[in-house]
């Protein structure tokens, strides 16, 4: 399943390689890519094996916000 995410707070390369590196622990992520000039992470994932709701708290865990 691919998705794309409303993300803020992201600041440059580095906010986004944090959140690529976060996700990418994910068993069951497939393929992350993030932007901070656009705001969106977008997200290829297997949801027989992780929610999204698991990938969006990964990235509130790293101190951004996801929109709703």
């Amino acid at each position: 399943m691919k998705y794309e995410l409303k993300v803020s707070g992201m600041r440059c390369g580095g906010c986004e390689l944090l959140v690529i590196e976060a996700l990418g622990e994910i068993a069951g992520v497939e393929k992350a890519e993030a932007s901070h000039v656009n705001r969106t992470v977008k997200v290829e994932f297997d949801p027989s094996r992780v929610s999204l709701e698991n990938i969006k708290t990964a990235i509130r865990e790293q101190g951004f916000i996801v929109e709703e």
